[in-house]
């Protein structure tokens, strides 16, 4: 051990024995004691000590949770580790892979439990495909090196105490001394030697540290045979085998469809069982009221007298009313006993959704690498160099998604290649290189998914756009002069648009393009578009990946509901005399004559640049958690829609996509005052007039 490295442990010692004083002070609060913990884990680390560094890291966990005894358990490992160092050894007596002995399998949140097995199933199947290879290579080893890390990573984010020991103990065993096939040919042995306890720790993480616990274990784990082309096989060791041979099932999609099904019958059940909830209580209102009111009478009639009401009817009245009051406690009762039932139901519908919908969820590379394959495929046919970058392709998507995203998706690359990226001469002489780029970025967020596909090339001239719409009547000339750059690029999506005579739509741009958009609305998504003329030109698809509960705000505008996602909702305030030019909610959605609005409602858009985007309407109503479901292509194509919503009386009401919404407002409100419409702005494909 060098100098530097004694004094770094005769630091650690010290430090240790300073925060044990702190620790052994009783009573001490949960939170002094994970203070000391946290700043012990951080001097462990800077020591090499990792292996204390995680027992902290564990016992820091315990006390986030409020776990009081933890405070025992830090104490006595802050001492025994000082011991320990003090003497010349280990903090911790054991060693990799031998697991600690406060190690154990913690319980994961069953709403990230699915997705977090599906992302480790896809790792290792990685790490398997990488074993298979016949001859080893420095990327190979690099590959596997990559998983495990990210295995570790997720294990950490979400409490995977077992997996993120392990895989970092392993992450050190894989380190190349140098970049060569022997070192590499090493690490894949090691990789493969150790599979199989990976498996093990996603199917039974107790299992798998018993097994690590056992000594026979260890021994015939570090006397694994080597080998150039290591096994794959999924367990090698009989002591780490899982209790059970079918670890794992295969379902057919179809099922899985069926079942995602049936809990969306029971979500609309559910919702029906709320709304007769409400109504319960309501009527127990009623009753407390007409109780009151019976209590009055008979205040105001007084006690019997001989000249007035008879003493049994005062007495049937008295009754009565007493009658009314235990039959309203009773339904409040109910009420409020169905209402923790129905909670019960709505989280368990929901977790259960979640996991069924993670058996579907396939990442987003294979989508990339088709659409990788196309854009060499049309550049080699036009005789042009152009380079493909890919960014966010381990994104995950349900499985039908990914499959019906391949035409939209591979018509927009194609028009990105042949009427985007210039020829090689025409780029050099703009000052560009020779050689295009095709960007295609996936980035998930909430409950969407952005699928953005861009090129460096011409771009669309925007002004010659705005002079056809005229010419062709698809706006009026007020609408196009307020227009901004994203509704009038959205005018692409009609068909038989064009700013030229001829059957060259915007030199090419437009070709399948409302194809491609009802392809992506019947999947309930919207296209973007952006240009930069002369630097190229962008398309951006959303869409919901996932459908479910959603906490909505209910508004009212021109006597018809609408939900907008409270995630979405950032000030509600009444309208004053600065809103004259507020658009009302109804008259971004269709053409109708509007009072002013009562209320504005600022909302989040993707364009903060532009300013505040506010809409007014009439009413504002609670917030509520709902099941929003797709919209069929009919409606999705009428207005910026979200889905649709069944309420528990069985009315239809329908949720309101933001990002759609917006440039619809901001054009109305840049329209100068007092000019008529005419058409409302739309941004679906329809035939011009």
């Amino acid at each position: 051990m060098s100098p530097a490295d004694l004094e770094l442990r005769a630091l650690l010692v010290s430090e240790l024995r300073r925060h044990l004083e702190v620790l052994e002070m009783r009573p001490l609060p949960v939170e002094t004691g994970r203070r000391a913990v946290h700043a012990l884990k951080g001097a462990a680390g800077l020591a090499q000590e990792r292996e204390l560094a995680s027992a902290l890291q564990r016992v820091e966990r315990r006390l986030r949770d409020g776990d009081e005894t933890a405070l025992e358990s830090s104490a006595l490992l802050v001492r025994t580790a000082a011991e320990r160092l003090a003497r010349g050894e280990s903090a911790i007596g054991v060693e990799w892979p031998e697991p600690p002995d406060d190690l154990r399998a913690t319980p994961l949140d069953p709403s990230l439990r699915a997705h977090y097995d599906t992302e480790l199933r896809d790792h290792l199947a990685g790490i398997d495909k990488v074993l298979s290879e016949p001859a080893p290579t420095v990327d190979d080893a690099r590959a596997i090196h990559r998983h495990i890390h990210t295995i570790k990573g997720g294990a950490s984010s979400i409490g995977d105490e077992a997996m993120a020991w392990f895989c970092h103990g392993l992450e050190e065993q894989l380190v190349m001394a140098e970049p060569s096939e022997r070192e590499a040919a090493k690490v894949l042995r090691e990789a493969a030697r150790w599979r199989a306890v990976l498996s093990l720790l996603v199917e039974d993480p107790e299992a798998a540290l018993s097994s690590l616990r056992s000594p026979a274990s260890r021994r015939r784990a570090s006397a694994h045979p080597a080998s150039t082309r290591p096994s794959v096989r999924p367990f090698d060791d009989d002591s780490i085998r899982p209790p059970h041979d079918e670890a794992t099932i295969r379902v057919a999609t179809g099922s899985v469809d069926r079942l995602t099904d049936r809990f969306a019958s029971v979500d609309l059940v559910r919702e029906r069982l709320a709304s007769r909830i409400e109504v319960a209580r309501e009527q127990s209102r009623e009753l407390r009221r007409l109780r009151a009111d019976l209590a009055d009478a008979l205040r105001l009639i007084g006690p019997p007298r001989p000249w007035g009401a008879p003493a049994a009817a005062l007495r049937r009245i008295e009754w009565t009313a007493s009658s009314l009051g235990s039959l309203g406690d009773e339904l409040d009762q109910a009420a409020q006993d169905l209402r923790g039932s129905d909670q019960v139901l709505r989280d368990s519908v929901s977790v259960a959704r979640l996991e069924l919908s993670a058996m579907r969820l396939t990442p987003l590379r294979r989508l990339f690498g088709r659409l990788s394959a196309a854009v060499e495929t049309e550049s080699r046919r036009l005789g042009r160099t152009v380079i493909v970058r890919t960014e966010g392709t381990g994104e995950t998507v349900d499985r039908r998604i990914s499959e019906l995203l391949v035409e939209p998706c591979l018509q927009l690359v194609r028009n990105a290649v042949a009427h985007g990226i210039e020829e090689p001469a025409v780029r050099v002489a703009a000052g560009k290189s020779e050689a295009g780029t095709v960007s295609m970025i996936a980035k998930k967020a909430g409950g969407r998914i952005t699928i953005t596909i861009e090129d460096d090339g011409a771009g669309v001239d925007i002004g010659r756009v705005r002079e056809r719409a005229v010419e062709l009547g698809a706006v009026t000339q007020a609408l196009a002069d307020a227009a901004d750059d994203g509704t009038l690029l959205a005018l692409l999506f009609l068909p038989g648009f064009s700013t030229r005579e001829s059957s060259d739509l915007l030199a090419g741009r437009g070709v399948g393009m409302d194809i491609s958009l009802v392809a992506v609305q019947r999947l309930g998504g919207v296209i973007r578009l952006s240009s930069r003329r002369g630097q190229g030109f962008t398309a951006r698809i959303e869409l919901p990946v996932d459908t479910g509960l959603v906490s909505v705000l209910w508004v009212a505008a021109a006597g018809e509901q609408y939900a907008i996602p409270a995630s979405r909702t950032r000030v509600v305030r009444r309208a004053g005399d600065d809103d004259r030019r507020l658009p009302h909610l109804a008259a971004c959605l269709e053409n109708r004559p509007t009072d002013r609005a009562v209320y504005s409602i600022e909302l989040e858009d993707d364009e903060p640049e532009k300013g505040p985007l506010c809409v007014g309407v009439d009413e504002v109503g609670r917030t509520e958690d709902v099941l929003i479901r797709p919209l069929s292509p009919l409606v999705a194509g009428a207005g910026p829609f979200a889905g649709a919503i069944v309420r528990g009386d069985g009315t239809l009401r329908l949720a309101l996509d933001v990002y759609a919404l917006a440039p619809r407002a901001r054009t109305l409100r840049r329209m100068p005052e007092g000019t008529p419409s005419e058409r409302p702005v739309s941004l679906r494909p329809s035939r011009p007039p």
